[in-house]
């Protein structure tokens, strides 16, 4: 019986794997919109997938004797590479630790269709690892030259659309949700736990509900937010930080300097917080493709708040007492993303803006981690420095004027560069599409996709440099930039609208200690 080249270059690859010392990672991944939209169905949870990559393995003679790890991204989108479990599996897979990769399917690996193909016709073969796809019946050690050609390719696009359909569908369950004043957030209010019953409903914590309710009462008796927030740190009451550090329950803060302990703006967020006379708030940011996954503060006539949704923790009547007794004057409308003009001489511990004290003569922090500062003396300072760092800024653009070709040049560089790198991602998909058409082979679409990839990483740098360029003669010639520092180094007495040009911030330690944050990073001074 005579066999085929191609079939016998499958039967050696499949005797190379048998004779290899083999480690098998089963891959796992569940994201919400998987869970959101199956809540009754088990065919994506992480037993399931689990139990079909071992009944899988074990049919395979090669596999079944080996080492198994598991990896598990719970939780995790499949538009995102960048998950816990996957990118430590990877850096196993590139210390040459694994050898075969098993999924449910291919969406489990991801569902961007693009991301996807690169790993099993590139990463996958150039590491020398095995990937096998149970649902699929795809085994990388049956293929050679090829992934399944036209019929992967479609099925990373479906797992694509897929994808963002998903993503619509959970935002509208969201909002049904959000007006049956269901709790949405990721996680629950200070005071209040998530019910075991009911993730979306509210009931008080045993542990935080009686600190809500002391902060009100101190309110309703005239303490004002200063003075609340320091009867908390005096007592030893655990601030909402130390409480969700306790918990295990890792928060994004904007600061993260320093200790964290009560503070008035803290206290202030909890008196103003309806949750707490049982209204739900929903709808306040938006954070989600249209928006570029930044939180964005939407107005508050978007917002939507359903009352009496659980268990107050104060009665209406206590909350608007509090209210009055502390005398707040109404709220100001809220400015613009980005607009709040911070204190710039901030302190050094807890990061917080220093205060001004004796007319203004003096500067200290709220939270005692500062003594009194002499306002003199730290202008002064501040003013001194920022001059010289005038001088030298005005001296980088005058040699930089100099030396350089007109920004008009580099603008028509810069394009000029952009059309070339367009081109190259172009042909990228070309190299792609020729290799789905058999016309090139595996080998050479990873030589020609690492060379494009190279080029795009060249054109990239260079255009990076380019538009640094650019944006510096382009201040050039801006006669109000120029003006800004050239009145700034010449500047006698203080004046901080003028300094804010050149110093974002100033972190105090002492009178002697402080730390200057600038508003470029391109130079220093030594």
């Amino acid at each position: 019986m005579m066999i085929s080249s191609r079939n016998c270059l499958m039967w050696q690859k499949r005797e190379r794997w048998a004779a290899m010392d083999k480690t098998v990672v089963l891959y796992m991944r569940l994201s919400d919109e998987d869970d959101n939209l199956a809540a009754h169905e088990e065919s994506n949870s992480i037993s399931h997938q689990r139990k079909l990559m071992l009944d899988h393995i074990q049919k395979l003679p090669e596999l079944k004797d080996c080492n198994i790890i598991e990896f598990a991204d719970d939780g995790y989108s499949g538009a995102d590479f960048n998950r816990p479990d996957f990118v430590k599996m990877m850096e196993l897979v590139k210390a040459g630790k694994i050898q075969v990769i098993v999924t449910k399917d291919y969406s489990r690996l991801g569902r961007d269709y693009l991301e996807v193909g690169n790993y099993m016709e590139c990463i996958f073969p150039v590491l020398q690892v095995r990937y096998i796809s149970v649902n699929d019946s795809y085994d990388s050690a049956n293929s050679f030259g090829s992934t399944g050609g036209m019929s992967v390719a479609l099925k990373n696009l479906v797992n694509a659309l897929y994808c963002k359909d998903a993503s619509k569908k959970v935002r509208a369950a969201k909002a049904v949700f959000a007006k049956q004043g269901k709790y949405i957030a990721a996680f629950a209010p200070f005071g209040y736990q998530k019910s075991e019953d009911d993730k979306h409903m509210l009931v008080p914590d045993p542990v935080t509900a009686p600190v809500v309710r002391l902060i009100f009462e101190l309110a309703t008796k005239g303490m004002k937010y200063t003075e609340i927030a320091n009867y908390l740190n005096d007592n030893g009451y655990d601030s909402i930080f130390e409480h969700y550090q306790k918990l295990g329950v890792r928060r994004c803060y904007e600061r993260d300097i320093g200790e964290h302990m009560w503070s008035p703006s803290t206290v202030m967020g909890i008196l103003y917080n309806e949750v707490y006379i049982g209204s739900v708030i929903n709808n306040k940011t938006a954070d989600n493709i249209d928006t570029g996954h930044q939180v964005v503060q939407r107005d508050k006539e978007d917002w939507i708040i359903v009352e009496n949704c659980h268990e107050p923790l104060v009665s209406v009547e206590d909350f608007k007492l509090a209210h009055k007794m502390i005398a707040r004057r109404e709220k100001s409308p809220r400015k613009p993303n980005g607009k709040w003009r911070k204190s710039y001489l901030r302190c050094g511990v807890c990061g917080k803006g220093l205060n001004k004290y004796g007319n203004g003569s003096s500067y200290r922090c709220r939270e005692g981690h500062v003594s009194r500062i002499r306002g003199e003396e730290i202008e002064q300072a501040v003013l001194d420095v920022a001059r010289k760092m005038a001088v030298v800024r005005l001296e980088e653009f005058e040699i930089q004027m100099n030396k350089d070709a007109s920004s008009d040049d580099i603008g028509q560089e810069i394009e000029s560069l952009k059309k070339a790198k367009a081109h190259y991602a172009k042909l990228k998909f070309e190299i792609y599409d020729d290799y789905t058409r058999t016309n090139i082979t595996r080998e050479q679409m990873a030589k020609k996709t690492a060379e494009v990839k190279n080029k795009i990483a060249e054109l990239d740098k260079m255009i990076a440099e380019k538009q640094e360029l650019f944006d510096l003669q382009k201040d050039l010639f801006v006669d109000a930039k120029q003006e800004q520092l050239t009145k700034l180094s010449k500047l006698d007495k203080f004046d901080e609208d003028v300094i804010r040009n050149i110093i974002d911030y100033v972190l105090i330690y002492d009178n002697e200690h402080i730390e200057i944050k600038w508003n470029f990073d391109d130079f220093h001074i030594e």
